[in-house]
Parts: structure tokens; sequence; C-alpha cells
């Protein structure tokens, strides 16, 4: 599929060289704008590019606020020891002092850990000037530059679409979830193999919640407004692999109990729904969802989805009655209007 080559090249190769393209441009624009207005620390304003600017927006905001309030902190704590340094005259006593709280923050909260870089980049280089704090404004100043033009590249410079990545790695998740339940219900299979296609989807399910994150950020906080399919998707997709996992488990456990022939009718039907909300989804990331009405259809897929046999085990028709409903929900979010019921869709999947 056109869709998922594209996925593949984005997770195996393309993303390291947006990413690469992306620090390139941000420390150079920093150096463009330190050469530019005669900054004398420029260098700052590059290390902090490099460490700030991440592969995602989400990355790159968390990294930001880390560096911006570790950076306040160390700026203080900085200031003080100069102060102390300059009435004391005792250079390294001040220093072990001042680093000591900070090395406390930074053990118990990681994110904290630019403040003692901080103090060591204003207490400890040496000044160039007759004014022991003027260095500290030149470097914080640097720091804060490098901060800014992070964030400013991070969504403007080669930033793809989370919703897209989102709603690809979804229909590859549906996919695999198919192929699950074909692995199960064709017994070819040991219940650790089966257990390593339920990691391998979790694994998408912590993509898709990673790009969720993304989009808040892309969207101002709008995501619910402007993408309320992308909002709940994390939710549906968790209950569905829940429910593809237990009649996996529901299929393996009653192989050998007798009443296996009540679900040998089971794939086609559900192998159509989820190979159709796989492609609904490919539809969503292509942005084509308010086009041409989608064929099959949430009534054709409805329809297609199986009933079980009268000799099928009662605990097979409870987790084939709890997939059912799951996939209602799932064709009645995927298959609706995209950007009009943001509170209905999440009260349809009871999020």
């Amino acid at each position: 599929m056109p869709f998922a080559s594209l996925l593949n090249a984005r997770e195996d190769g393309e993303a390291p060289w947006r990413q690469m393209v992306r620090t390139f441009v941000a420390v150079a624009i920093c150096w463009i704008i330190g050469e530019t207005t005669g900054l004398v620390e420029t260098t700052w304003s590059l290390i902090t590019a490099l460490i700030v600017t991440q592969s995602s927006i989400d990355q790159t905001v968390s990294t930001a606020r880390d560096q911006i309030v570790g950076t306040v902190i160390g700026a203080v704590v900085g200031t003080l020891a100069i102060t102390a340094q300059l009435f004391i005259g005792t250079y390294w006593t001040i220093f072990w002092i001042a680093l000591a709280p900070l090395a406390y923050l930074a053990a118990i909260r990681p994110s904290l850990r630019f403040a003692g870089v901080t103090l060591m980049i204003v207490y400890l280089l040496p000044a160039r000037d007759s004014n022991p704090y003027w260095p500290l404004t030149e470097r914080l100043t640097a720091i804060f530059l490098g901060v800014i033009v992070s964030l400013i590249v991070s969504f403007v410079v080669l930033h793809a679409s989370a919703r897209r990545r989102g709603f690809l790695t979804a229909s590859r998740m549906f996919r695999e979830m198919d192929e699950l339940l074909q692995a199960a219900l064709r017994r070819e299979e040991m219940w650790s193999e089966l257990e390593d296609r339920n990691d391998q989807c979790a694994r998408k399910l912590l993509v898709i919640n990673d790009c969720v994150a993304e989009a808040y950020h892309e969207n101002w906080g709008l995501l619910e407004k402007r993408h309320p399919i992308l909002s709940v998707l994390p939710a549906l997709m968790r209950r569905m692999l829940s429910d593809t996992m237990l009649v996996a488990r529901a299929i393996n456990a009653g192989k050998d109990r007798g009443g296996f022939s009540g679900v040998a009718g089971l794939h086609t039907g559900l192998s159509h729904a989820y190979r159709s909300l796989a492609r609904r989804c490919e539809i969503h990331a292509a942005g084509k969802a308010h086009e041409t009405p989608f064929r099959p259809g949430r009534e054709d897929v409805l329809s297609a989805l199986p009933t079980l046999g009268q000799d099928a085990l009662p605990e097979m028709h409870f987790v084939i009655a709890l997939l059912r409903q799951d996939l209602r929900r799932a064709t009645d979010v995927l298959m609706s209007e995209p950007e009009s019921r943001a509170k209905d869709l999440r009260a349809m999947i009871g999020k």
C-alpha cells in the first residue's frame, strides 16, 4: 500500500534526515543572528539549539521548558554566587556550596539538570569584561535565543504531520490485528507468538499516543475542534487491541475443549471489518474523508460481522459480542463525518 510504504520510509530513514536538517537550520539561524547583532556569547545559543531541537514538537517543547526553568534557577543561584564571591573572595568554596542544592534538585527532578549547567556557565567561565555580571547577561541572552529559534524551527521546518502519521499507524495496527486473529484461527502459532504480535500492536499504540500529543501542539490545544477523530483514536485503538487479544485468547484456550468449529466462520467477516477500517484510516490520513463516500460503507461492514454457531463455547460468545460492539463503535467513529462531533465521538467510545 502506498500509505504503508510512506510510513515505513518515515520510520526507517526519513525522520533522521528531517531531524538533521532541522538541527542544522536551528544552529545556523542562531549563528547568523549572533553575528548580525554582535552577540559576544553566540556559542551558547548554538549549543542550546543543538540540545533543544528534537525530532518532534512535543519533545522540543518539553526540552525547551526544562531548559528555560533550569536556566532561570541556575541564573539566580549563579548571580548569588557571583555576588558572594565579590564580597567574600572565596572562589571554589562558594561554587561547591551553590552547586550542592542544584545537584540535589537534579537528582529528584532530572528535568532541572540544566540548572547546574547554567551555574557553571555563568560562574566558572572567565569574564571578558570588568563587570562580572555582564557575561551572565550575555550568556543568558544567548541561551534564550537558542530556545526560541529551536521552537520556531521545530514548527516550520520539515515538520511531518502528526495527524497523518497517527492515522497511518492506526491503519497498520488494524492490519496487524487482522493477522493476529488469522494466526489464532489457523491454530498454527503458539500463544507466545501471538503475544509477540500483540506487543507489536502495543508499540504502535504508543506511537499513536505520541502522535496525538504532537498534534495538540500543532493545533495549539484545539485538537478536539479541528480533528476530533484523531483526539479519540488512542482510546478507540486501545479497546480494539484489548478485544482482539481477548478473542485470540479465547480461541487459543478453547481449541482443546471442543466447540472450536463454532468459530470457524469468524475470519471472513472480521477480516473484512479490520481491512475496511484500516483503509478508512488511510483515507483520513490523506485528508480525503469529505470526498466521495467510502466503499464499502458502514452498513456493509456491520452486516458482514459474523455470528457464532450454537456449538461455540459460552466464553467465545461473550468475547465476540464485545468485539462486535467495539467494531460498531469503530465504524461509527471512523466512517462518520470526521470533523463535526467531538463530544459525540468521545461519548461513543466511552472516553
